[in-house]
């Protein structure tokens, strides 16, 4: 006689772990985002009390308060809206502002300026920069939209794939090796990890635009003779990330005024830029005109 089959049996999954988002909860946690979801929370449940709907009211307060205990915030894309509403509200710029850890160095005394690129001592504007990538070859427009060449977009991304699984010491050292600019290279780790670039005092370039850059500089060197024009090339490189060149994850919409930093006038309108949650470093900024 046949038994009777008894359901595999199937390992919990740790919910909690599942929900939880480190980006946004603990030391990274954004009071102003949680605080906007709380409220938003109480008062979807006073309404429901209100309407006499008791048990539904204490489920969204329950539930509400959980998910924003573990992922941050409740609503979705708080993080990419709630810089606007900060921006735009007259509550006290000290309140969103958080201090950088990584501008003061633990084993010196002195203090690392970060840098947005390679090519911050390039004097070149981005729309000659663009021109002459276009007239290379390097990028192409369709539909009034810019796109690397096919070939170069994937040299690019089979380099950027190499240097991530460099060590951040040998990434440094490539750095200095290839670029003839840079005389000084050096490892530096915090909070997350930078390449410090010269010295007295240095400047910090985040690990994820050291890896995109140094590959645009390398895959632009032979199509380009002009050393200026190939360095300022790198940085037009990374508005064509999708996904954060060293953790792949998918990069997000942001903008420079983010909940815990600057403040900007009612008048002002923030940049945008693109931003890796995992590695909580900023890989481009589209400029605009505030």
């Amino acid at each position: 006689m046949s038994q009777l089959s008894t359901p595999c049996e199937v390992e919990p999954i740790d919910l909690l772990d599942a929900l939880s988002d480190e980006s946004y909860t603990g030391e990274n946690r954004c009071w102003p985002c949680t605080v906007l979801n709380l409220g938003l929370v109480g008062l979807l449940a006073l309404f429901l009390r209100a309407r006499e709907r008791s048990l539904a009211s204490l489920l969204v307060a329950v539930v509400g308060v959980a998910v924003i205990y573990l992922r941050g915030y409740l609503v979705p894309y708080t993080p990419a809206f709630a810089p606007r509403l900060v921006a735009g509200s007259p509550i006290p710029d000290e309140w969103f502002h958080r201090a950088s850890a990584h501008r003061e160095s633990p084993s010196e005394d002195v203090t690392h300026e970060e840098s947005e690129s390679l090519a911050d001592d390039v004097e070149l504007d981005g729309e000659t920069v663009f021109g002459e990538l276009s007239a290379a070859g390097v990028i192409e427009v369709e539909d009034e939209q810019l796109f690397l060449s096919e070939g170069v977009d994937t040299a690019w991304h089979e380099r950027m794939d190499e240097l991530a699984e460099h060590s951040l010491e040998d990434l440094s050292a490539t750095l200095q090796s290839s670029l003839p600019q840079i005389d000084h290279a050096e490892p530096y780790v915090d909070d997350a990890e930078w390449v410090v670039l010269g010295s007295d005092p240095g400047e910090l370039l985040a690990r994820p635009v050291a890896v995109a850059e140094l590959a645009a500089y390398e895959v632009l060197s032979e199509p380009l003779t002009d050393e200026r024009l190939t360095v300022a090339g790198t940085e037009a490189f990374r508005m064509f990330l999708d996904s954060c060149p060293v953790c792949n994850s998918e990069l997000v919409e942001s903008s420079t005024v983010s909940c815990c930093g600057g403040h900007l006038g009612p008048r002002q309108d923030p940049d945008e830029t693109l931003v890796c949650p995992t590695c909580e470093q900023r890989l481009y900024t589209f400029e605009g005109a505030n």
